[in-house]
């Protein structure tokens, strides 16, 4: 990820983390969603209104990369809440970044790897 830089939206609240990119057609290959989950513990992510494939990068208290979850589905238009797959930070994180599927892969994005970011005003 070094030399790559992403703008993000920021999901600092319940709303805006349950809402996600849910609801958008696509995604420009340089953003993402940045989610800060208020605290670390495990985390628990659906597709709900997903239009596009994504991966889910977990990322723990120290900026460091736990895990992805790489080139995830999203579900056929229709799909009810309940079945709908889950996918799992699988150990404690506090930040969530959510880019286009295939990225992590590309850019080098995995377990170990070290994320900056810097607040805009």
């Amino acid at each position: 990820m070094e030399g790559f830089t992403f703008l993000v939206d920021v999901a600092d609240t319940w709303e805006r983390r349950g809402l996600g990119l849910g609801g958008r057609d696509v995604m420009a290959r340089e953003v993402g969603m940045w989610f800060d989950m208020g605290g670390t513990g495990g985390a628990t992510f659906w597709m709900r209104g997903m239009r596009f494939p994504i991966d889910i990068v977990w990322i723990a208290d120290d900026l460091v990369v736990t895990g992805v979850a790489e080139r995830l589905p999203f579900p056929e238009p229709g799909t009810p809440d309940s079945a709908l797959p889950l996918y799992s930070s699988g150990v404690p994180i506090r930040y969530v970044l959510e880019i286009n599927a295939g990225l992590a892969e590309e850019l080098g994005i995995g377990e170990g790897s070290v994320v900056t970011f810097t607040p805009q005003p």
